[in-house]
């Protein structure tokens, strides 16, 4: 099935190629890489992937350092579920912007998903040393701390998130499962009322979680 999907990505490359071409005699080569990374935009909004990777790789033959375009082509191999492409793109876009913060969270969020803890916390860490109110990056290095036995940093983790932004109901679940674990329970069922109040689907979720020993988090 990849071999089919590549072999469709080679295919629809080199219809894009006959299309470079006949690009406007005006156009400089940085308005024609982002035609082509505005062109794979549109295929990945339809989680079209095979067609959007082939829209940044065309992208990347005129502008070969843009880190925007590596980062996008990277999102879209995720999409597709080529985790190994996708952090070596990521990988890539840091090299090239090493202040890309969102590039590191996600690089961050598929080690996080191999369980490679130690490199997704190393990789939060730089997302929150870009932006400092990156919200969602203190909850999954939240996440990630607690996966390797820090359960203190979790919880300040979560609650920083909280505070960032009070309306993401996630770190509210993630805090009040700490807390339910480390047998706050009064404590962690505000936690659980005001992520549900936020967004009432999670409470299934919750019920289901309390039920297990383990801490499973949302991120």
């Amino acid at each position: 099935m990849k071999s089919v999907k590549r072999s469709a990505v080679w295919s629809f490359l080199l219809s894009l190629v006959l299309v470079v071409s006949l690009c406007a005699e005006g156009e400089t080569i940085k308005e024609t890489a982002q035609s082509y990374i505005e062109m794979g935009e549109k295929f990945a909004a339809h989680a079209d992937w095979v067609r959007a990777i082939g829209a940044y790789t065309i992208a990347l033959q005129f502008t070969p350092k843009s880190a925007q375009a590596f980062f996008r082509r990277g999102q879209a191999f995720d999409g597709e579920g080529d985790t190994a492409k996708a952090i070596a793109d990521y990988s890539t876009a840091i090299d090239l912007e090493p202040a890309f913060g969102r590039a590191w969270y996600n690089r961050g969020n598929l080690r996080l998903k191999s369980r490679d803890y130690q490199a997704a916390l190393s990789d939060f860490s730089n997302a929150v040393e870009r932006d400092p109110r990156y919200a969602r990056a203190y909850n999954n290095r939240g996440i990630a701390r607690v996966a390797t036995g820090n359960f203190d940093g979790g919880m300040a983790d979560f609650t920083e998130a909280i505070k960032l932004d009070p309306n993401d109901p996630q770190p509210y679940v993630n805090r009040g499962l700490l807390l339910f674990r480390q047998g706050l329970k009064m404590e962690a069922e505000k936690d659980f009322a005001r992520s549900v109040a936020i967004n009432p689907s999670l409470k299934s979720f919750i019920d289901a979680r309390l039920s297990h020993a383990a801490f499973t988090p949302v991120r």
